[in-house]
């Protein structure tokens, strides 16, 4: 075969490999075959598909049960007692994180649905939330500061965003209840309250202090100066140990709890909350990114006095959440660099069953897709993703 045919012959391949490309985009837009995983979701509603990031596709087509409420996992699991969430049963910790996607989107649709949800599913007339929800499951009688904290803070953001008074009159609602019931001694906060008993834990978790939550409480009345003032200064003057921020604090001894194994989720969670309050952690981020430039990833647990890592697993929703401190805090290079580890564990073949997942074993926490989906919004919105 001479020079010429060979080269007739190569043009006549790339000009098929075009051509079938070509087809098969046009199909995936249009719905096509190629589209069934990709982009059939649960919600058929006026916007354009091509809007939603896979991660929100693949909860839209397999996280969300018949009620409208978001399952804990993808796979059925029995229930393991009133203390843990798992299968179908449904955590208000998701819906605050389904709400705070839906405004932080600016999708309208999907916040009503998920604020009838909450009406329906989650909330008492007074404002206090279940903190899990599932009819297999015993009732339970407590709520979770930091859900109900994430859920009135959406609430007031598309109140504002959408011009809408009956959101920001049910955050009014639920933030009275978490001033009424969730202050404990000396002005601190409790991580839940018994409706059924009338009690308050005396225990503060300190990754649910989100201040930006208690700011536009304080705005809107339903938290007095001292306890608002209190709260940011305790969040700003939390102590280390071994560079790690304390686990809890008991309001009844004044005393913290440092775990000696660490988990990331937990110290980011403080990370992000006081960066969002404009309270810097160096300490513990300098170690965060030292820890990833040493190994390259970021393992989910690590020993408190060694800093080596206790466990060879890494977690998206902790990447997620490093991604949102890093945004926060300015640090735009360290955000893309987590991101596109985070990526390696989503699935983004259009052609497999669980497209847009961070699935394992054919199974997945909510938790594990919900905070990736913020994360990647976020990148989007800072125009870190284009």
């Amino acid at each position: 075969m001479g020079k010429e045919e060979r080269d007739e012959m190569r043009l006549a391949y790339v000009t098929v490999a075009l051509l079938v490309m070509l087809m098969a985009a046009a199909l995936l837009l249009a719905g096509g075959p190629f589209a069934s995983n990709a982009l059939k979701g649960k919600a058929d509603d006026s916007e354009s598909r091509s809007d939603r990031l896979p991660g929100e596709i693949f909860i839209r087509r397999h996280m969300v049960n018949a009620d409208g409420t978001l399952k804990t996992n993808l796979k059925p699991h029995a229930s393991a007692g009133r203390d843990v969430a798992q299968g179908e049963e449904a955590l208000s910790e998701s819906i605050g994180l389904w709400l705070q996607y839906a405004v932080q989107k600016g999708d309208q649709t999907l916040f009503e649905q998920n604020v009838g949800v909450l009406r329906d599913r989650f909330l008492k007339d007074d404002g206090w939330i279940y903190w899990k929800v599932g009819a297999s499951s015993e009732a339970v009688s407590t709520n979770a500061l930091i859900d109900d904290l994430r859920i009135a803070d959406a609430l007031y953001k598309a109140g504002s965003r959408w011009d809408k008074p009956a959101y920001t009159a049910l955050a009014d609602t639920i933030s009275g209840s978490i001033a009424q019931n969730m202050v404990a001694n000396e002005g601190r906060f409790s991580d839940f309250y018994d409706h059924a008993s009338a009690w308050k834990s005396n225990v503060l978790t300190l990754s649910y202090l989100q201040v930006s939550a208690f700011k536009v409480m304080y705005e809107r009345g339903k938290l007095s100066e001292p306890v608002y003032t209190g709260a940011v200064d305790f969040l700003k003057n939390l102590p280390t140990r071994d560079t790690w921020f304390p686990f809890s604090y008991d309001s009844d001894k004044g005393t913290y709890l440092y775990n000696d194994e660490i988990n990331w989720i937990d110290q980011l969670y403080i990370v992000y909350h006081r960066a969002q309050a404009g309270i810097p952690s160096d300490e513990v981020w300098s170690l965060l990114k030292e820890q990833f430039k040493k190994y390259g990833v970021l393992y989910g647990r690590y020993h408190a006095q060694s800093k080596l890592p206790a466990v060879d697993f890494e977690s998206p929703a902790a990447y997620g959440l490093a991604i949102l401190s890093a945004v926060e805090l300015g640090d735009r290079d360290f955000a893309q660099t987590l991101y596109y580890r985070m990526l390696r564990f989503q699935i983004l073949n259009p052609a497999n069953e669980w497209y847009g997942g961070f699935v394992f074993d054919d199974d997945t926490h909510i938790f594990d897709n919900l905070v990736p989906l913020l994360a990647e919004r976020k990148m989007y919105d800072e125009g870190l993703l284009r």
